[in-house]
């Protein structure tokens, strides 16, 4: 393993170094090539990866589905017209199935050299099914394939049952091979023209690029929506002018490029990758500059994204006109009535708090324990409004948050880990209905006796909290009791 990672780090850095003087902002090229190849993401910069996630090309970075495809594909069809090219080797032995096994072993290298993530373990699992498939005369692209594949992966890995990657790449593997499916035979003509033929399938290829994009990001949007609370609203378009890139031109030439690395013959692949990537990075800015290309929607109650997925499934494996009722459910969640933020968010070691107004939020502590206040924001559709609505409600001046006599909720925070001065305590009582304190206070003073308390122990047992003002009285939702009484929360 330590030899293998030693391999990754080598190639890494190879491709980095490569391209850093070869193309305008190559080292940022780099490692995007490092990422497609071996999965390490040190070398890419900020702004290409908020740009990917804009424009929704942001599932390139990781290694999965699309990158599985594409390596397994290019091996089998380059392998099999190699070996076509011995009219011996063609009559007499089964070159398809040979085509195949050298695929599968493609796809076990590709993944020992992405670092095995679960994506790629997935998606290599799901690959090596298709070509399995080939191999015992079965149809490779079927819901079968797809059906086995996910057992085998639940198998390996029961978690991924309830982690986002694995239900979007499911489900849009699912929509994909029932638009396949659905799809009617072609009818090809006899003695056409070259030129018109190559206009057909020119118009045919664009087309179920298209509708292919459609599908994927459909089926993908339910989960997107609940738990990244984002859509890409141009991202059929960047997908669409780019998958050609990816498929023809970025990632044959990256797989030689990396191949022939050590040797004079790799150069050319070089610059046909960089090319590539440039391409790719190019229409993903684009994309993600043009006017609203993100929205970000608040989260629908949990039941619906069942209810939505249940859709999805309706739609792929009914057939007839009757599938389409299934669309009814699908879109359940993009229509589903929001629920009203809480007033107040505080974080899981209460080190942080944060104030809603309905529409727009505020955090009282602005450089720390972010991440957790960002996510909250996106969950309930607020925006952040920490420029005006702080000063404005609050004095904070260290760990000490008191509300000014304008603020609508009269609560008091202290955010230290030791207990505050006693002086400190009765500011905080006489300015506030309700003292959160992250640290555990014996004594309160007796001007704090009819005032409302939470301190560390309370945050301790309840974790993350969430306070809903209803009339006179605080209504508390914890994190860790919605996480249950199970073996791993005890």
């Amino acid at each position: 393993m330590m030899g293998l990672n030693r391999l990754r780090w080598t190639i890494t850095r190879n491709l980095v170094e490569d391209l850093k003087d070869k193309f305008p902002d190559g080292q940022a090229l780099g490692g995007f090539a490092a990422a497609l190849v071996t999965g390490h993401q040190a070398y890419l910069s900020p702004r290409m990866v908020q740009d990917m996630r804009d424009s929704g090309l942001a599932h390139i970075l990781s290694i999965s589905g699309l990158h599985m495809a594409i390596v397994g594909g290019f091996i089998f069809f380059a392998s099999r017209a190699l070996l076509a090219l011995s009219p011996a080797l063609t009559l007499k032995y089964p070159i398809k199935k040979w085509a195949a096994w050298l695929a599968i072993i493609g796809v076990l290298a590709y993944l020992a050299l992405s670092g095995t993530p679960a994506p790629a373990i997935r998606a290599a699992v799901v690959a090596i099914i298709v070509f399995m498939a080939v191999i015992v005369d079965r149809r490779a692209l079927s819901l079968r394939s797809l059906a086995i594949a996910a057992v085998i992966v639940l198998a390996l890995m029961p978690e991924a049952v309830i982690e986002p990657g694995f239900q979007m790449s499911f489900a849009a593997t699912a929509a994909l091979l029932a638009l396949a499916e659905a799809q009617k035979p072609l009818i090809k003509e006899i003695s056409v023209p070259w030129a018109v033929r190559a206009v057909q399938n020119m118009g045919r290829a664009i087309w179920l690029s298209l509708m292919a994009s459609l599908v994927a990001g459909a089926a993908t949007t339910p989960f997107s929506l609940h738990y990244f609370n984002r859509i890409s609203v141009y991202g059929m378009i960047s997908n669409l002018l780019s998958s050609p890139i990816s498929s023809f031109m970025l990632m044959p030439a990256l797989a030689l490029w990396t191949v022939l690395q050590a040797t004079p013959l790799a150069a050319p692949f070089m610059y046909i990758a960089g090319a590539g990537l440039m391409l790719t990075d190019k229409i993903s800015a684009w994309t993600a500059s043009l006017d609203g290309a993100v929205r970000i929607m608040p989260s629908a109650p949990d039941y619906v994204l069942l209810i939505s997925f249940a859709g999805i499934l309706w739609l792929c494996l009914i057939r007839g006109r009757v599938r389409w009722v299934g669309l009814i459910a699908a879109i359940s969640i993009i229509v589903w009535p929001r629920t009203h933020p809480p007033d107040v968010w505080i974080d899981p070691q209460g080190a942080n708090a944060a104030i809603s107004d309905r529409t727009v939020a505020y955090v009282l502590r602005p450089k720390v324990k972010q991440y957790g206040y960002e996510h909250w924001l996106r969950h309930y559709g607020l925006k952040d409004d920490r420029e005006t609505g702080l000063p404005h409600n609050y004095d904070c001046k260290g760990l000490l948050c008191v509300p000014k006599p304008q603020a609508v909720h009269k609560i008091g925070f202290w955010f230290g880990n030791k207990p505050p001065k006693v002086e400190v305590i009765i500011r905080l009582c006489q300015s506030s209905e309700l003292v959160i304190s992250r640290a555990e206070i014996a004594e309160w003073p007796q001007i704090c006796a009819k005032i409302n308390r939470i301190d560390r122990d309370d945050i301790a047992s309840l974790g993350a909290l969430e306070l809903s003002r209803q009339g006179n009285q605080w209504l508390i939702k914890g994190s860790e009791v919605s996480r249950g009484d199970r073996p791993w929360v005890r």
